[in-house]
C-alpha cells in the first residue's frame, strides 16, 4: 500500500525528518533546501554558482537543510516546474514555511519517479548539480547521531550498543579448577635440606 504523506505534520519536523519524509515519499515531492546559519556558510549565502566556482568550492550538502517539503505536480516541463516553484515561494509561500524566500544559493530537490535531481538557484535560473546527492544527507546525519557506525542503517539513533561482556571466570571456579599445591612448598625444602648440611 502505498505511503501517504502529511506534509503539514512533516514541516513542523525536524530537518532532518523532512529530508526521510522527502526521499522516502511514494509520491513525486519536492524539498526546499537552504544554507544552514553558521559560519562556515555565512559567505555562500545568495551567491550565485559563478561567484562559488571562482572560489573553487562546488555546494556542499552538509551545509543546507531541508526547510520545506512538499507533493509535485507531474509535469513534463521541468523548467516550468521550477519556475512555478520559485513563484511560488516568492510570492505565494505556504503558511507553514519558515525559510526565506526561495532565492540565489537554494536548493530545489525534485523527487520525480524515483528519481532525485537537484538543482541550484542561480542568479538567471536553475542550474543542475550533478555531485549533490541528498541520499548522503541522512547517513552524515546518522553518523552525527549514532553511538557506534555499526548501527549506520537508515534510522537515526538507534540507541547506545549494548556492551559485550567477556565472559570471564569467577574467582571462585578458578580456585575449584585450580591443582593441588604440593606440601611442603618447593621454597621450604630448600630451606630445610640447607639446615641439614
Amino acid at each position: 500500500m502505498p505511503k501517504t504523506e502529511k506534509w503539514d505534520e512533516v514541516n513542523g519536523a525536524s530537518a532532518e525528518s523532512r529530508m526521510e519524509a522527502f526521499l522516502e515519499s511514494a509520491t513525486d515531492s519536492y524539498a526546499i533546501m537552504q544554507l544552514r546559519r553558521t559560519d562556515e556558510t555565512a559567505q555562500d549565502r545568495f551567491m550565485d554558482y559563478d561567484w562559488l566556482e571562482m572560489q573553487g568550492r562546488t555546494p556542499e550538502i552538509d551545509h543546507y537543510e531541508v526547510v520545506y517539503v512538499g507533493e509535485l505536480a507531474r509535469t513534463a516541463d521541468l523548467n516550468a516546474l521550477l519556475e512555478g516553484l520559485y513563484v511560488q515561494f516568492n510570492v505565494a509561500r505556504p503558511e507553514d514555511f519558515r525559510g526565506h524566500s526561495l532565492s540565489v544559493s537554494d536548493i530545489v530537490a525534485l523527487k520525480q519517479a524515483g528519481v532525485v535531481t537537484c538543482h541550484y538557484v542561480d542568479s538567471i535560473g536553475f542550474r543542475q548539480l550533478s555531485d549533490f546527492h541528498p541520499e548522503n544527507y541522512l547517513r552524515n546525519a546518522e553518523m552525527a547521531m549514532e553511538d557506534d557506525y555499526g548501527m549506520i542503517d537508515g534510522v537515526l539513533n538507534n540507541g547506545p550498543k549494548e556492551p559485550v561482556r567477556e565472559e570471564r571466570p569467577s574467582v571462585l571456579e578458578k580456585l575449584k579448577n585450580a591443582p593441588e599445591p604440593e606440601w611442603p612448598p618447593k621454597q621450604m625444602k630448600h630451606r630445610e635440606e640447607r639446615s641439614l648440611e
